[in-house]
């Protein structure tokens, strides 16, 4: 009996994308609060619980971006194989 298991390549770059989405999310979020907060639709003293919750989220993200930039890879790969390629 053969158990056929999910590609897990194809797995990992849906589950990639997912992630990606949810932090974008996040941005859009904290953004559209920004901007209503910034024309002064959104007094962030009247809204004490919305606004520590955005904060909280900016800070999240933050990390995340940050810890992005620590670990991925600076050197894209197809440059690298250009020139390769090209001799240099």
């Amino acid at each position: 009996m053969h158990l056929h298991l999910p590609n897990t390549d194809r797995l990992s770059e849906s589950t990639r994308t997912a992630r990606e989405a949810f932090w974008l999310t996040i941005v859009c979020v904290v953004a559209v609060y920004a901007f209503f907060m910034v024309i002064g639709s959104i007094s962030p003293s009247a809204a004490a619980l919305t606004t520590l919750v955005m904060g909280g989220l900016l800070v999240l993200y933050v990390v995340h971006a940050w810890h992005a930039a620590r670990t991925a890879d600076a050197r894209d790969p197809r440059i690298i194989r250009a020139r390769e390629r090209r001799g240099f």
